[in-house]
C-alpha cells in the first residue's frame, strides 16, 4: 500500500480524476474515511525517507504503529535517525511494543537532548484544567498534566477506584453468588473513576491545616547499561527528562538500585517508606508489569510469584516474576477493572 501510494502521489493520478489530493482520491476510490487515508498517505511519504524501516515494513517484520512512531522519531534529527535506523529497526523487532516504545523515547532524548528538555517545559507550560456547568447544573470537567504531574494523580485515582472497585465486587458476589461478573456490579469503571475524584477532594478538604504531604518517591537507576545508555522514568514505564525528573527531588524520597548487567539488581538502598521487602521492589524494578506476555497490569497490581514454586525455590530476584491476579496460578482474587473498551 506505501510503495503504490508514493507512485500516484509522484504521478499525480488524483488531477485526471479532478480531486484535489491523493487522500482526496482514496477516499473516493477505495470508499474510506478521509482522515484514514490521509494517515496512510503520512506513513507513504515517511517511508520514502526509511529505506530499513520500509523494507521491514514490506516484509510484515513492522506493523503500521511502529512506523509510524519511528516517522516521528526522524523528524527530531533526521541525520541521526539515518545514522541509527538499523539499530532502531532491530529493537522493532526484537522487543515487544510498550519496550520499545521506550527505547525511541531514549532514542529521541539523547539524538536532541535540548529538545527534550524544551519539550518537556512545553508540557509543563501547557497543563491546564477546565470545568463548566451545564444547564443541568453537571460539573464537566477536562484538563491536561505533564508526566510526572500526571502519574501522581492516576495512581492515586487508580488506587481509590481500585479499593471501590473491590467494594463493588464483594457486594455483588454476596447478592448474586460466585457467578458474579463485571455487569452485575452496581457503578461502571467511568462511575467510579468519577466518584474517586470527588473523594479525591473530599480528602483535600478534610486534611488538617500543615498537615505534611505524602512524598513522592523516586527511584533512580544507576549504571543500567540500557538500549540508549541511561534510564530516567516513572514506575509507570513513561520516559521523563533529567529537566522532569529535578522538578520533584527536593520534596521525594531517593531508593537507590544499583544494577550489574540489564536484569540483575545487586543492591537496594533502604527508605522509611513505601517498601518493606526489598526483595519484592527488586522485582518490581526489574519487571515493572506482569511478565504474562501482552499484560501492562502495573507492579503494584502484582504479587511476586516463584518461577521454581516455593519451597523447592527460593524466594530471591531471579526466581520471582511479577504476576497480576488474572494470571498468578495460586490467586483467586477479585479480577482487575475492567477498561472502558472491555466487552461487558
Amino acid at each position: 500500500m506505501a510503495s503504490t501510494l508514493a507512485v500516484f502521489e509522484g504521478r499525480q493520478v488524483q488531477v485526471a480524476d479532478g480531486q484535489r489530493s491523493v487522500a482526496s482520491w482514496m477516499a473516493k476510490e477505495c470508499n474510506t474515511d478521509r482522515n484514514q487515508s490521509a494517515r496512510e498517505l503520512r506513513r507513504a511519504r515517511s517511508l520514502r525517507k526509511m529505506p530499513l524501516v520500509a523494507e521491514a515494513y514490506g516484509s510484515g517484520e513492522l506493523t503500521a504503529a511502529h512506523v509510524d512512531l519511528l516517522g516521528r522519531a526522524r523528524k527530531v534529527s533526521p541525520p541521526v535517525f539515518a545514522r541509527d535506523e538499523e539499530l532502531l529497526v532491530g529493537y522493532a523487532i526484537d522487543l515487544e511494543f510498550a519496550e520499545f516504545r521506550r527505547a525511541v523515547d531514549y532514542w529521541r532524548q539523547l539524538a536532541e537532548p535540548d529538545d527534550a528538555e524544551d519539550q518537556a517545559t512545553r508540557l509543563q507550560q501547557q497543563r491546564n484544567l477546565h470545568e463548566s456547568t451545564t444547564v443541568d447544573g453537571a460539573v464537566v470537567i477536562n484538563g491536561m498534566l505533564d508526566p510526572v504531574a500526571g502519574a501522581a494523580f492516576v495512581a492515586e485515582l487508580d488506587r481509590l477506584e481500585r479499593a471501590m472497585f473491590e467494594q463493588d465486587w464483594t457486594e455483588a458476589k454476596e447478592r448474586v453468588g460466585d457467578a458474579v461478573r463485571t455487569r452485575d456490579l452496581a457503578r461502571t469503571g467511568a462511575q467510579r473513576r468519577a466518584d474517586a475524584l470527588v473523594e479525591m477532594a473530599h480528602r483535600s478538604c478534610s486534611a488538617p491545616p500543615g498537615s505534611r504531604r505524602p512524598r513522592p518517591l523516586v527511584t533512580v537507576l544507576v549504571d543500567y547499561p540500557t538500549l540508549a545508555g541511561r534510564v530516567c522514568e516513572l514506575s509507570t514505564g513513561t520516559v521523563i527528562t533529567p529537566g522532569q525528573l529535578l522538578g520533584v527531588l527536593g520534596e521525594a524520597d531517593i531508593e537507590r538500585v544499583v544494577f550489574d548487567g540489564p536484569s540483575r539488581v545487586i543492591d537496594v538502598g533502604a527508605t522509611q517508606r513505601f517498601f518493606r521487602d526489598a526483595t519484592r521492589r527488586v522485582v518490581e524494578v526489574i519487571d515493572q508489569h506482569c511478565t504474562e506476555r501482552g499484560c501492562d497490569e502495573p507492579a503494584e497490581r502484582c504479587d511476586v510469584d516463584h518461577e521454581i514454586p516455593w519451597p523447592a525455590g527460593p524466594t530471591t530476584q531471579s526466581n520471582g516474576r511479577l504476576r497480576c491476579p488474572d494470571h498468578h496460578p495460586n490467586r483467586r482474587r477479585p479480577p482487575s477493572p475492567p477498561s472502558d473498551d472491555d466487552p461487558p
